[in-house]
């Protein structure tokens, strides 16, 4: 029997921390370092960002953050207790980075409730969201990079499958890259979501693509990675590679060597 509820593997980490302590831990992270920007769309979409030119830019999109307390509780706000896409867009030594959160991560508005955590987070309405704030810095920057961390991942490869002229390269980390085989390798519901998420990759297959799985990861199965290179075996633009990481520790080392990594085809 399929499990009803399956958000809650993508946690990174414990639910120890209360909303302010999770608040204060990522502007402590950032010291000023980046500028706080509030994207104000169907849902505010916090950001950090370190822009010195209008050349390239690298987008890090975070993961699912605090969705669950434990298997079948809700948390009442999903900002992470371990912010690992914005510690690594830190780490990152690129002229323009820009860190975006999740819907409802740091900031609230009044469409903030619990199913756009746990069930709706691939839905049209947040994918739109996204393409909105990819507009926006179109405006600034002729190309961009991508890089998802976890669920983010699947924002990161939707984006780049709806803007194929503009995104040079997208690399995700512990990612759910394919989120259908996802949900078949570990028998659970699939997502509720209003978007085609079939072939997301056979749909950026021309896009340069570098894709990071951790050898100690319990959330993402291993063959998620295995079988998705399998399918693209023949594709030089499409890479794997294992990294000696669980899901949410582990990073950071291997990052401050391989940021500028850059994949091509």
């Amino acid at each position: 029997m399929k499990k009803i509820i399956i958000l809650f593997l993508l946690l990174t980490s414990c639910a120890s921390q209360n909303l302010d302590q999770r608040i204060d831990y990522v502007k402590e992270l950032n010291n000023s370092q980046f500028k706080e920007i509030v994207y104000q769309n169907s849902f505010a979409i916090y950001s950090l960002q370190k822009i010195n030119n209008n050349q390239e830019v690298i987008v890090y999109i975070e993961g699912d953050g605090l969705s669950w307390i434990d298997r079948f509780t809700p948390s009442s706000d999903p900002t992470p207790t371990d912010p690992l896409a914005f510690k690594l867009a830190k780490l990152d030594q690129g002229q323009n980075i820009i860190y975006l959160a999740r819907p409802c991560q740091y900031v609230r508005n009044n469409n903030c409730k619990k199913e756009i955590w746990t069930k709706l987070q691939y839905s049209k309405e947040i994918m739109n969201v996204y393409q909105q704030i990819l507009d926006t810095v179109l405006q600034n920057h002729s190309k961009v990079h991508l890089v998802g961390y976890s669920g983010g991942s699947v924002i990161a490869m939707h984006l780049a499958s709806l803007n194929e002229e503009n995104i040079l390269s997208v690399r995700t980390i512990a990612g759910n890259i394919d989120p259908n085989e996802f949900t078949n390798l570990l028998n659970i519901s699939p997502y509720k979501t209003s978007i085609n998420l079939n072939n997301l990759g056979k749909r950026i297959s021309s896009t340069p693509q570098q894709h990071y799985y951790g050898s100690k990861d319990k959330i993402i199965p291993k063959n998620l990675h295995l079988n998705y290179q399998n399918k693209f075996i023949s594709n030089s633009c499409i890479q794997t590679l294992e990294v000696e990481a669980s899901h949410n520790k582990g990073w950071e080392s291997f990052w401050k060597n391989n940021y500028n990594n850059i994949p091509t085809c």
